[in-house]
């Protein structure tokens, strides 16, 4: 269950960065690189902080090719059908974020509890799993990373993981059906804050 939701958070962060790249007018070898780069940096640093060496993403040859079909599916429906990411509404582009951001956070959250750690190292590790391959990719193309400026970005990925820890650790809920309600919850959350605008407090 575990690598199945890592996989799938690769999959769907590959392919919104490769969009990004697109908007960014990147070429195909810079799309490429930071559809990987976005897609498994936070998986990698997540496994750095538990000790394991290498992390899955470099060692398990599935991340960069879930990572590399994302990528290609993104450039060859940009060739025919034109550059997809200009037509796609942004906050398709967010939304489509926050699903992987959910699973992102879910997985490190569960590697985490695997491991034998509990309480506020699970949901920090969790929190960097999920924010830090958008803040790679933000940094890459030089603009500003998400998780300083777009609300309830981090935000809703420490309210899930706290969520999960507590659902596992006070209430017995089994990890899966736990990441499942904690993966909603990140989710839910992100879109409700992009819908309705919500903004956590600003000095102007």
């Amino acid at each position: 269950m575990l690598t199945a939701v890592d996989l799938a958070a690769t999959f769907v962060l590959a392919a919104e960065c490769a969009l990004t790249g697109v908007q960014a007018d990147l070429d195909l070898f810079g799309i490429l690189v930071l559809a990987f780069a976005g897609s498994v940096g936070g998986g990698v640093i997540r496994d750095l902080l538990l000790g394991e060496h290498p992390p899955a993403p470099l060692r398990d040859w599935r991340y960069a090719a879930l990572a590399l079909a994302a990528t290609a599916g993104v450039i060859a429906a940009s060739l025919m059908l034109g550059p997809v990411a200009n037509v796609t509404p942004p906050l398709a582009i967010d939304m489509f974020e926050g699903v992987g951001l959910a699973l992102a956070a879910v997985a490190g959250t569960r590697k985490c509890l695997d491991y034998g750690l509990d309480g506020a190292p699970v949901v920090v590790i969790a929190t960097i799993n999920g924010c830090g391959g958008g803040i790679l990719r933000d940094v890459l193309i030089a603009r500003v990373p998400h998780v300083l400026h777009e609300d309830f970005y981090a935000t809703a990925v420490l309210a899930g993981a706290t969520l999960m820890v507590v659902l596992i650790q006070r209430f017995g809920l089994r990890r899966d059906a736990a990441g499942i309600v904690a993966g909603i919850a990140i989710f839910s959350l992100r879109a409700a804050a992009l819908l309705e605008a919500w903004r956590l407090p600003h000095l102007r």
